[in-house]
């Protein structure tokens, strides 16, 4: 098997600035760059917890593009199902507020990683048994279109499919226009992952009990428990404690740790193992300890480092429910 998991959509370079005030000389602004776009932050951890991924998602034919390219190698990604175009790579700038929350500065329009058609995607690259994508891809028309061919691909080759529903009501026309975008999307999930203010955009919980009542949903609110809902019943774990530098992947973060457990485990919808609450637990739980790892370091990869811990949950999971 190539790939364990394929992650669709933005791929980019995230710009963080930092200020330099050396003794008796004047302000020094720096701004470096890490990896960002949220499928490629869920792939690059689950790399780095050893399981297989790829992105597909568009870069530019730039060094910004090279770049990414070569930093999914050193991660461990697989880079292959990049869609190489000449349009420039995206970057997206970055500010923190005094909790560590991000806001985005995004320079983004016509970019590669925006530019992505249907035309593009071919059914081999959907070799794996698991996809996955966020709801972002649906704003824009044409990469709209390449969303539906990927979940049609998905569907027909029997790929379980594992939505974000990382909503940004701000970039819709309307309320109405997203909740049906994403209503459809949902429908074809296996597996679906939301945080308290995601659901709230959508009109709450009862939004995935009308449109996902087949799904396994795993939700995050603002008192730091997550949920596992699903055809196990309904579990709930305690975020872990940690002082919190920069937001930015942290959601992303929990879902590689809770996707590895999945996948080390090889659990999927209609296996039995998929009934079992206790696998969802420990989803869950390493889940949080990614997410925790993130959140120590600026960056939506950077904190994840020392990984020793989450590696023994993930061989401790194989041996306990394969």
């Amino acid at each position: 098997m190539k790939h364990e998991v394929v992650c669709f959509g933005e791929i980019l370079w995230d710009i963080f600035e930092a200020e330099k005030r050396p003794k008796g000389e004047p302000i020094a602004r720096l701004f470096r760059r890490e990896l960002g776009g949220a499928p490629a932050n869920v792939a690059v951890g689950l790399a780095r917890l050893g399981r297989k991924s790829a992105v597909l998602g568009g870069i530019g034919q730039d060094a910004f593009g090279e770049a990414l390219t070569l930093e999914l190698e050193r991660e461990g990604v697989s880079p292959e199902l990049l869609v190489r175009l000449p349009n420039r790579t995206g970057l997206a700038f970055v500010r923190r507020d005094e909790r560590g929350e991000p806001s985005f500065l995004f320079y983004r329009h016509e970019t590669a990683d925006m530019s992505v058609r249907a035309s593009h995607l071919r059914p081999d690259m959907l070799s794996a048994p698991w996809a996955l994508l966020g709801t972002s891809t649906l704003v824009h028309p044409e990469l709209a279109r390449a969303t539906t061919r990927f979940v049609r691909l998905a569907k027909k080759q029997g790929v379980a499919l594992l939505v974000d529903l990382n909503v940004r009501a701000h970039l819709w026309k309307s309320r109405t226009a997203m909740r049906t975008a994403i209503a459809e999307l949902v429908g074809h999930a296996s597996l679906v992952k939301g945080s308290g203010p995601d659901l709230a955009a959508l009109g709450g919980l009862r939004f995935l009990e009308r449109h996902a009542p087949q799904a396994t949903w795993l939700l995050t609110d603002a008192s730091g428990t997550a949920r596992a809902v699903g055809a196990h019943g309904e579990v709930a774990v305690p975020a872990l404690k940690a002082r919190c530098v920069d937001a930015t992947g942290a959601g992303d973060a929990f879902i590689a740790g809770s996707l590895a457990v999945l996948l080390a485990t090889k659990a999927l919808p209609g296996r039995a193992s998929w009934s079992d609450p206790q696998l969802f637990a420990e989803a869950l739980r390493v889940g949080h300890m990614l997410g925790a790892k993130a959140v120590s370091r600026a960056g939506a990869v950077s904190g994840l480092v020392s990984l020793k811990a989450a590696k023994a949950r993930l061989d401790q999971a194989r041996r306990r429910f394969s």
